[in-house]
């Protein structure tokens, strides 16, 4: 059991004093204020330029052949319906697009090079450490539109001749 003769006090005593105490400055020393360190350079971050070209070139590729297939795609099935109604001048007329042939052999080969870049880009920001995840994903931009012209080149369904 407790012992209830005791009673301690609900409010505990206070050990600031009732007057406000006057706080003094140090004294300053002239010798500590002469020594002056320099803050430290700061420190530069990496930049992830080479990754985001990686990437910004990958996914032009990717969009392009994408942009072009749908083109395509377009057309065939405006020649088709074209065909289907009786307009035989519909249809030479979008099969004999000069223009097709040309945007497909700038798309195709210029595919190559922007894809070939990116693939080369996003390796080096791979090793460098400069944009690694934009690199990354430039890398399969690039690789996959690549790997994409070299089997319609081995397949023989793509054959880019003028004459």
């Amino acid at each position: 059991m407790s012992d209830t003769t005791s009673s301690e006090p609900a409010v505990p005593a206070s050990t600031t004093p009732a007057e406000p105490v006057a706080v003094t400055e140090p004294a300053t020393d002239t010798a500590a204020e002469a020594t002056y360190v320099a803050p430290s350079a700061p420190v530069e971050k990496k930049k992830r330029g080479v990754g985001a070209w990686s990437f910004v070139l990958g996914l032009l590729t990717a969009l392009g052949d994408l942009a072009f297939l749908i083109f395509v795609i377009v057309v065939l099935v405006g020649a088709i319906s074209a065909f289907t109604s009786g307009d035989i001048s519909g249809v030479t007329t979008a099969l004999g697009a000069a223009g097709l042939t040309i945007a497909a052999f700038f798309i195709f080969f210029g595919g190559f090079f922007t894809g070939g870049l990116a693939a080369l880009l996003g390796l080096i920001a791979l090793v460098t450490g400069r944009g690694r995840v934009l690199g990354v994903f430039g890398l399969l931009f690039g690789a996959a539109a690549i790997a994409v012209r070299l089997l319609l080149l081995s397949s023989g369904q793509f054959v880019p001749e003028f004459g």
